[in-house]
């Protein structure tokens, strides 16, 4: 049994280096979205999103015509800030 302080090993500075690359190495926290190389999949792509904005927009009229019929009282609708608003900022 070890009685008293242990010897300690001087750090280098290459182990420093060495875990600063594997770090650099290691993929990013976060959601990942990698375009599409082919022109078949960015048609699928861009016809996704025009749909699902058609849907998305669709539902909101329904939820605003309910609420109207409910409550007596028109729904607006906040919309967040558009490609032109940021363009002109």
């Amino acid at each position: 049994m070890v009685q008293g302080p242990g010897k300690f090993k001087a750090s280098n500075t290459n182990s420093r280096k060495s875990n600063k690359k594997t770090n650099e190495l290691r993929l990013k926290k976060g959601a990942k979205k990698i375009a599409p190389k082919r022109q078949s999949i960015i048609k699928q792509k861009a016809m996704q999103k025009k749909l699902t904005s058609a849907i998305n927009r669709n539902i909101e009229q329904v939820i605003a015509s309910r609420a109207e019929s409910v409550g007596g009282q028109k729904l607006n609708l906040i919309k967040g800030e558009t490609k032109k608003d940021k363009k002109l900022k």
